[in-house]
């Protein structure tokens, strides 16, 4: 530690502590925050000037270059902070924007059909590559056919039809759970199953825990808004 002239009250030289932090203590404070960091730094940086080698004093360069480290830090943490705040508030944008979605009807994937017993469903089949002689099945809770339609050749990509709630006969089903199968062949003559989707309208908008649009569905499904494939309406 430097030595005070108690003569004078002037600090002289010692070369055993020069250009050394008074307080060995003052290294071992690791703030977090750049509150912190900023505190922890201007202590180093005058215990450097107060136990600098008067016949060497640290370098004008040095400290200058430290101060613009600290520049630096701080301007990185204001900048941090100015991105969470325009994330937040491109959320909340998002979050309204999907809001306006309640009442439209997004294709989701997934076979179940929660049929109303009066309005028809709009369905989709997703195909990696262009199928033919592709015919989409309707079964009921218990497995039985309720009806088929021959969609014929598809393109690679999401083809829509329509269920109007119908069995093969042309009667209306009862409103109930029901399930889309799909299965087609390619140009090799194999069999591929296109994924099946299902249109519902949207009851409700929920913000998720990130900050995104979770969507309700009236058929009673939950999802995320990335996950939509296709608005039909």
């Amino acid at each position: 530690m430097a030595i005070t002239n108690p003569m004078s009250g002037i600090r002289t030289y010692d070369p055993t502590t020069a250009n050394k932090p008074a307080d060995a203590s003052a290294t071992s404070s690791t703030g977090g925050t750049a509150a912190e960091q900023t505190q922890n730094f201007l202590k180093l940086l005058i215990a450097q000037i107060q136990n600098q080698d008067p016949m060497a004093p640290m370098d004008a360069s040095t400290m200058t270059a430290q101060m613009s480290q600290l520049n630096m830090v701080s301007s990185m943490s204001n900048m941090n902070t100015s991105m969470t705040a325009m994330l937040a508030q491109m959320q909340s944008v998002n979050f309204m924007n999907q809001a306006a979605l309640i009442g439209h009807s997004p294709a989701v994937a997934g076979n179940g059909i929660a049929f109303d017993g009066t309005n028809q469903v709009m369905l989709g089949a997703n195909a990696e590559n262009p199928l033919k002689s592709v015919v989409a099945t309707i079964t009921d809770a218990a497995g039985n056919v309720v009806n088929s339609v021959d969609l014929g050749n598809i393109n690679a990509g999401m083809s829509n039809f329509i269920w109007n709630g119908q069995d093969a006969d042309g009667n209306t089903v009862e409103a109930g759970m029901y399930y889309l199968s799909l299965a087609g062949t390619n140009s090799a003559d194999a069999s591929e199953n296109p994924t099946a989707y299902v249109a519902s309208a949207v009851a409700s908008v929920t913000k998720g825990a990130n900050g995104d649009a979770i969507l309700n569905l009236l058929d009673g499904r939950v999802i995320n808004s990335s996950e939509v494939q296709q608005w039909i309406s």
